[in-house]
């Protein structure tokens, strides 16, 4: 049986009021993509993470490997399996980089001090992200899952793994979004995407930081930049 928070118990009561997997817009993505996977919840919110003067929330694209889920729910609780996979991180920069940064910033790598979560719920692919316009569109600005999240969650601090693909959506989660910083950073020998802005989403105000996906990163710089990032926000 599936074991969560308070804070996840109200995600899930959050996916449940606005009907996720059965709503409108999740039936229109069903009819226009193949093979998609049920919504994938968040993957978890730690347990001491409330406690946290600093509260970062880590976001991805989407979840993968979930098509075969066996599940009587309309969407997929994903917060057992999310620390299933922090614990059998080390082959996944997704999930290690993530891990070192918590633990260069609490001073422990337990996934308790964060949350994380992905950008688009549904995904049709165990490799590359093959999320549609229309998969984005449903999910981010007319569901507004991601920022129905959010104002659960109350972060502080959300970093995006998302490169520039979802570059277009990120501003749209938000009531209010003002970039501030928007280069690339070197980061080995790869130039990595960075940008930097503030937010609001209802009563929050929240520092975002949107970056490259760590796969195929520089451990250290990559790691390096994104705790100097936190520390000086």
């Amino acid at each position: 049986m599936p074991t969560h928070n308070n804070l996840e118990q109200s995600i899930i009561d959050m996916y449940t009021d606005i009907h996720l997997g059965s709503c409108y817009e999740c039936s229109i993505c069903n009819e226009k993509n193949e093979k998609l996977s049920k919504p994938v919840s968040c993957w978890f919110v730690g347990d001491r993470f409330h406690l946290q003067t600093k509260r970062i929330l880590f976001v991805g694209k989407n979840a993968r490997g979930f098509q075969e889920y066996k599940d009587e729910n309309k969407f997929i609780e994903a917060f057992d399996d999310g620390r299933k996979l922090w614990r059998n991180r080390k082959n996944w920069a997704y999930w290690s980089y993530t891990a070192e940064i918590t633990s260069r910033i609490f001073g422990d790598d337990s996934p308790e001090y964060i949350s994380f979560t992905n950008f688009v719920k549904c995904n049709n692919s165990d490799g590359n992200d093959t999320t549609s316009k229309n998969m984005k569109e449903n999910c981010i600005i007319k569901k507004k899952v991601l920022a129905n999240e959010i104002t659960v969650i109350k972060p502080t601090h959300v970093i995006f793994y998302t490169h520039t693909d979802y570059d277009n959506y990120i501003p749209k989660v938000f009531d209010a979004f003002r970039k501030e910083v928007d280069e690339k950073k070197k980061i080995g020998k790869r130039n990595m995407p960075w940008l930097e802005a503030e937010a609001e989403l209802d009563d929050l105000k929240i520092n975002v930081l949107r970056i490259g996906h760590p796969q195929c990163k520089k451990k250290v710089d990559f790691i390096n930049s994104v705790c100097d990032w936190i520390s000086r926000n």
